[in-house]
Parts: C-alpha cells; structure tokens; sequence
C-alpha cells in the first residue's frame, strides 16, 4: 500500500468517523448547557405544572412557597388520564397532589386539574393546547410554567408555539436540580433524568413540536 492511499484512509477515517463521533460526544457532555434557559420568569394569571412523573413533596412545597409569594394566583394541574395502564391512576395521582398542596397551606380553590389524554407529539404539546382554551375563556394575560431545571427549555418552548396567536407573556420558573455540568454522569439517576431530556428536547426539534 503506497503512503499517499494509507494517508488518504487516515484523513476518511477521521474527518468521517471520528470527527463527528467527537461532536456529538461533546454535545451530549454539554447537555445541561443547551436544556437550561436564562429566560426570566414573571408573575402571572396561573402556574401550569404536569404531574407525569409524580412530583415530589419537595417539589410541591416549593409550588405552594411560590403562591404564597404571589407569583401566581392560580395553579392548574395537568394530569395524563392513563386510564388502567398506570399502577398509579390519574384520579390517585391527582388526590395525593391535592393533598400534598393543600398540607403545604395552598388553598384547594386555587387549584384547578385538567385532564389530558396521550399523544403523538407528547404529553407537553397536548397540555400547551388545552391550555390555549383555557386561556381564551377567562382572558388571561399570563402563564408561568412551572417545570424541573432540565426540561424547562423544552417545555417553555411548546407553549410558546402553541400560544404565539395570543397576546399572552409566557414565563417559566425552573426549580434548581442538585444535578451540575459536572456531575450529572456520575450516578444512573442523573444521567437517566439528563440524557433522557436531551433525546426529548432534540426529538421536539425535528419533529417541530418546538
């Protein structure tokens, strides 16, 4: 084999396979850099939280610390209707959130449930459209979103879309993670919880969603 073809394979192999095998190991590694946003969040009409997964009590206590900031006046839980699919109902799902709430001193009329059903484009996206009616019925102004550190992003992006025809202001609130740039790959959950929301955040990409 002469130089010039072995230095021909070299530069295929590397500018063809490794190059970009690089790049999108980098990408992946930068992950919680592209799915968090700087995006400031604002008071508003009502907060929007979807339960699927389950939120946590901590998670909840901080909703309620928020309402009683007056972040918001209004929270509106969006509940997947899962049928007898999940171990977990959405009529028992949406009771033990109600009760969490209403422990952590948020009172049951601030609270409204919407059910959901599944689709194709995801649970966001079917939220985001029941919400538009929502928000066409009582002439609100204002959302806040109400989602964890790494799928802010993507969700605030899927209201956004959906809500562009109305003069509405959109803002999310992100709950910090203990998860970091640096340590989210060091133990499963965390690179389940951030992995898993890269795929989803690029999947809404190309699939339009957002």
């Amino acid at each position: 084999m002469q130089v010039s073809d072995l230095t021909f394979r070299l530069k295929l192999f590397t500018f063809g396979f490794l190059s970009p095998l690089l790049i999108l190991l980098g990408l992946f590694i930068s992950a919680p850099y592209w799915l968090k946003t700087s995006e400031p969040y604002h008071k508003s009409d009502i907060a929007v939280l979807e339960t699927s997964p389950l939120p946590s009590k901590k998670f909840l206590k901080q909703i309620a610390s928020l309402y009683q900031k007056q972040i918001f006046t209004k929270l509106i839980l969006v509940v997947r209707d899962d049928g007898d699919s999940s171990l977990l109902g959405s009529k028992e799902r949406e009771d033990r959130i109600l009760l969490q709430l209403v422990s952590f001193q948020l009172p049951p009329g601030s609270v409204q449930v919407i059910k959901i059903s599944s689709n194709k484009l995801g649970d966001t996206d079917e939220a985001a459209k029941n919400i538009l009616k929502l928000v066409v019925s009582d002439n609100l102004k204002s959302v806040l979103i109400l989602a964890r550190e790494f799928e802010t992003k993507r969700i605030l992006k899927t209201y956004q879309k959906n809500l562009a025809s109305l003069p509405l202001q959109i803002s999310a609130y992100p709950f910090p993670s203990e998860l970091t740039a640096t340590n989210w790959f060091l133990s499963e959950p965390g690179f389940r919880e951030v992995s898993l929301e890269f795929l989803r955040y690029i999947y809404s990409i190309f699939r339009g969603v957002i």
